[in-house]
């Protein structure tokens, strides 16, 4: 029988899937981790790291390895009386973790967990709860237990003071009603571990409270156009495969009652796109010229610059493609790269880009957001930006009412949709960046000093070019729909 310790993190991937913890334990090469949340772990161990700012005089526990961290935080807690040690490392009945913050009061102790949530969730009481029980086991007393998570009211005003970033919810009680439920968590976990690879079927709890990422291993090799990708699936989605029914194409006509799934059924099952000429109906009576914009934008959790909040949304790039009557094209662009605040220039430039009449189109309502809040950012730009937002076009509810392909499986994102109206245009073919979140991370180490000059210029090519072809794609897009 094989046995392996515990991490709170294996617990907690216990408490979501025993499968998921087999995997993790035993098979970690199956797991499929995309850049996306690679820098979402990134940027809650720099919130971590940040909130240790809230305790001058802090000792991080260190140790250089497991082993050695147990012996220092044991050694620490002896002779500490009001102390405050940061990864301090503990261990019960096989199950260790590492307390993000850990303070000692004369005989008073309190545990807290740092979230980049900005809120408090299920799952975070039950991270307290797992930690709770091992701290108590180990024989230390747990007087307080606290969540201490992003404020997103919070403005940063500047100078490095972030006081006021950070919210704290004490979860005393909770934890200590759910930390009876531990030992029984442990013991499935550990069961889990010791057999074979629980049989465990793809289901909702794959997504719940995290992706999970070994969903593309248990989903197996997958049919052309599988069941799972009609959009707000759910119950139906599990009932189809319940009944053994795991492609698009199989599902019986009749069986959907959503009318959208029922589209996508209907068009996969003929294996032709279908366009409703109502489409281009509303796009032909709109004048020129037509301009096509898109934003890139940042939300970093631990403000900037002063003014802003956390995962405030500010813009650090804008594409324009202005479309004559003629089909003439025009490109204009935005690109910050002095690190120093770029939201009101961006908007002084949009303003000019954009004219004073002419309909704006854009791929969702985000850009209206974005508009909106620099509205508010900027009051003497307000009236400018605020005419920008009636002008604008959003094609996506016009995409998604009047046409759908089969390759899209699916999805009318703007990446789904473009291969089936302009293949020559691939996001496969772009450097670096080729999505939102690799434009963010790009732009950060853009504006980083320490950026070697040649990486810099690198990395704005590749912003350019992404940018341009979000822009050039909804060109292409609102002349297919007026086909």
């Amino acid at each position: 029988m094989r046995s392996r310790g515990l991490s709170k993190s294996k617990i907690m991937a216990g408490i979501q899937c025993p499968k998921r913890l087999y995997l993790e334990t035993y098979h970690r090469e199956l797991a499929e981790e995309s850049a996306d949340k690679e820098a979402l772990f990134k940027a809650g161990h720099q919130v971590g790291e940040f909130a240790r700012t809230l305790y001058p005089g802090g000792t991080l526990i260190d140790g250089g390895d497991l082993k050695g961290a147990l012996k220092e935080t044991e050694a620490a807690l002896k002779v500490a009386n009001d102390a405050v040690f940061f990864e301090a490392t503990l261990q019960h009945e096989g199950v260790l973790f590492r307390a993000d913050i850990l303070s000692k009061e004369a005989e008073r102790t309190e545990l807290s967990e740092v979230k980049s949530s900005t809120s408090v969730k299920n799952e975070h009481v039950q991270d307290c709860a797992i930690q709770a029980w091992v701290l108590r086991g180990a024989g230390y007393p747990v007087d307080t237990v606290a969540l201490v998570h992003i404020d997103n009211s919070f403005v940063y005003g500047g100078d490095g003071d972030y006081t006021g970033l950070f919210a704290r919810v004490d979860l005393t009680g909770e934890v200590r009603a759910l930390e009876h439920d531990v030992p029984g968590w442990v013991d499935q976990c550990k069961q889990a571990l010791a057999g074979d690879m629980p049989d465990v079927k793809v289901g909702p709890h794959c997504k719940k409270p995290y992706v999970c990422p070994f969903m593309a291993h248990c989903n197996g090799e997958q049919p052309e156009y599988p069941v799972s990708k009609l959009p707000h699936g759910g119950k139906v989605v599990q009932q189809l495969l319940n009944e053994g029914i795991e492609d698009i194409r199989d599902i019986p006509e009749g069986r959907l009652t959503n009318a959208t799934q029922e589209r996508i059924r209907r068009v996969t099952a003929a294996g032709e796109p279908e366009l409703n000429p109502q489409a281009g109906e509303a796009l032909r009576g709109l004048p020129y010229p037509r301009y096509y914009l898109d934003f890139e934008t940042i939300g970093p959790a631990i403000p900037i610059w002063a003014g802003t909040r956390p995962y405030q949304q500010m813009p650090f790039q804008w594409s324009c493609h202005t479309e004559q009557a003629n089909g003439e094209l025009d490109h204009a662009e935005f690109l910050d790269r002095s690190g120093e605040p770029p939201m009101r220039l961006l908007a002084e430039s949009l303003l000019v880009a954009l004219g004073e009449s002419g309909p704006i189109f854009t791929y969702t309502n985000f850009e209206q957001k974005v508009i909106q809040g620099l509205a508010e950012m900027f009051p003497g730009l307000s009236d400018g930006l605020q005419k920008v937002i009636k002008r604008l076009v959003d094609l996506h509810p016009i995409t998604r009412e009047h046409y759908y392909h089969p390759a899209m499986k699916g999805s009318w994102s703007l990446k789904a949709v473009l291969p089936t109206v302009a293949p020559d245009l691939d996001y496969g073919a772009l450097g670096e960046v080729q999505e939102g979140m690799a434009a963010g991370r790009a732009y950060f180490e853009v504006i980083d000093k320490q950026t070697d000059p040649k990486r810099r210029q690198e990395l704005i090519g590749s912003l350019r070019e992404y940018c341009k072809l979000d822009t050039l794609a909804m060109v292409r897009l609102a002349r297919f729909l007026q086909q």
